[in-house]
């Protein structure tokens, strides 16, 4: 048998003992990876910001909360009074939590709002919070200095992604900070922005007319692959119907956006689900269904390699020996950029 035909290994958790202090439990979080001194992997810190630390009608601790004034929960049930702008760093070699205490100027506190690492920084973007949706602004917790991070707001010019939470934002190819779908309160949405980090002054730009756009949704994942490919995976549409759909994103050197559609479809559609990429391969774990059920554990984990070839679309985790291809035109695309090497990506800084 080679490497090829060879099954993947069963995923096995494993406990892990909580060191220091702890964030404890929360959800509507987000869970950044960030660098560690000279781009080395290996003293990473992951930087958990935000969250709901209690669920509609429980203070996560056995009593009951009354409900606040005002718009108190979203539709997941995130009881918005228990929202928080609290950092904790997590040191992947000594497996030890902290509690941050970050200068300048905090987000407000809010969960259900979207991440992604630039560089040595965290940008924060929207959200929803005990006083309704946070503004669509970017916020940036500086780690230039490990020991003293530092929260900046940065200054974007023009029209951007309005408030929303239930979103997703991802840095594409080091340079192009992307935000997709979400939800405004008052609809489900389905625009694409990009900004690129490598400009000054910072601005927006709409993705239209970008080939086979995704249908709107709210609490999808998007996961970037190493060469500057995107892949925008599940999610709930308008109806609350959960999707199982995936649609690569990918930016041409002549500057052009695609997107295009993925082959097939998960084995079970999904929202609030986790997906990262590991070399080629998309690993998409967990998720919610509606009607507050779970993704059934025979589908749970299932995985889609974006450079396999013809192979069948979507695999579960037991069956994975092969992968699907991304289309065509998303390699060539990626290629392309990679062979191009773009410019290398300015970090992002504060407008003061």
């Amino acid at each position: 048998m080679d490497e090829t035909s060879r099954p993947l290994p069963v995923p096995r958790p494993r406990p892990f003992p909580n060191v220091g202090n702890a964030p404890g439990p929360r959800c509507g979080h987000t869970l950044t990876a960030v660098a560690g001194p000279d781009n080395d992997s290996s003293k990473a810190r992951l930087v958990l910001f935000g969250g709901a630390t209690a669920l509609e009608g429980s203070s996560g601790k056995g009593g009951d909360i009354p409900q606040s004034p005002g718009p108190a929960t979203t539709a997941a049930g995130i009881r918005l009074a228990g929202a928080t702008n609290d950092v904790h760093l997590f040191d992947v070699r000594s497996g030890k939590w902290e509690l941050m205490t970050c200068q300048g100027d905090p987000p407000s506190p809010r969960a259900a709002h979207a991440a992604a690492a630039v560089g040595n920084m965290v940008v924060i973007q929207g959200g929803i919070g005990p006083a309704g949706l946070a503004t669509e602004d970017l916020h940036v917790l500086d780690f230039t200095d490990p020991d003293k991070p530092r929260w900046h707001r940065v200054l974007v010019q023009g029209a951007g992604p309005s408030a929303r939470y239930a979103h997703t934002l991802s840095l594409v190819a080091n340079r192009f900070l992307v935000a997709m779908g979400g939800n405004d309160g008052k609809a489900t949405l389905g625009d694409a922005w990009a900004l690129d980090t490598s400009e000054k002054p910072y601005q927006w730009r709409k993705i239209t007319d970008a080939g086979e756009m995704p249908s709107p949704r709210m609490y999808a994942t998007a996961a970037s692959r190493s060469d500057g490919l995107l892949l925008l995976c599940g999610g709930r549409d308008t109806s609350g119907t959960p999707l199982g759909d995936a649609y690569g994103f990918a930016r041409h050197r002549d500057g052009r956006w695609e997107w295009h559609a993925a082959p097939g479809v998960m084995p079970a559609g999904r929202y609030q689900h986790g997906a990262i990429f590991v070399a080629n391969r998309l690993h998409v774990s967990g998720g919610a269904v509606g009607g507050g059920r779970m993704v059934d554990e025979s589908s749970a984990t299932v995985v889609l390699d974006t450079n396999a070839g013809q192979a069948p679309p979507w695999v579960q985790w037991m069956d994975a020996t092969h992968g699907s291809a991304a289309t065509q035109m998303l390699a060539k695309a990626a290629m392309e950029e990679a062979a191009a090497g773009g410019r290398p990506m300015s970090q992002i800084t504060p407008d003061v």
